[in-house]
């Protein structure tokens, strides 16, 4: 299953649509209790820009991996919360580095923020696989989301 979110990771940094869930954007990945204010689905468009750096992130929806989160270095983050494309600042970092992202990362937008944790894994030419991942996300209300993670770190070419 691992090698699986790996192949489809690097697939995504070079340029490859992603396949990871049939109606992506629009699919429920993880929702606190089954409900709450902080629902978090899958994003449609998982691929970093053409000649940026970054990390995307995936967890299993239904026995197959969806993207959940894209951290473009020095642009921010975005994630799918209630069936809308949410942009995070990044607000803090620390830990290890690479590809103008980091193992931990603290991220804030209207009404919500966020803590990434990851590990650097093993690299590939381009970009290092994310281990270990769990992306937290807390509402203004106070409703908590933890959803388990792994993912690609890497740049995609121009």
């Amino acid at each position: 299953m691992i090698r699986r979110l790996m192949l489809l990771g690097a697939l995504a940094l070079s340029g490859c649509a992603s396949t990871a869930a049939k109606n992506a954007g629009n699919a429920v990945v993880a929702a606190p209790n089954g409900a709450g204010d902080a629902v978090v689905g899958a994003l449609a468009d998982a691929s970093l820009p053409k000649g940026e750096c970054g990390m995307i992130l995936w967890t299993l929806e239904e026995n197959q991996p969806a993207a959940i989160l894209r951290v473009t270095s020095g642009k921010g983050a975005e994630m799918s919360v209630n069936g809308a494309v949410v942009k995070f600042s990044i607000t803090e970092t620390s830990g290890a580095a690479g590809f103008g992202v980091f193992e931990d990362q603290s991220l804030a937008a209207e009404g919500l923020t966020a803590s990434v944790k990851v590990r650097f894994g093993l690299g590939f030419d381009g970009g290092s696989y994310l281990e270990r991942g769990l992306v937290t996300i807390e509402s203004a209300s106070g409703w908590r989301t933890v959803i388990p993670t792994a993912g690609v770190a890497g740049c995609r070419t121009k």
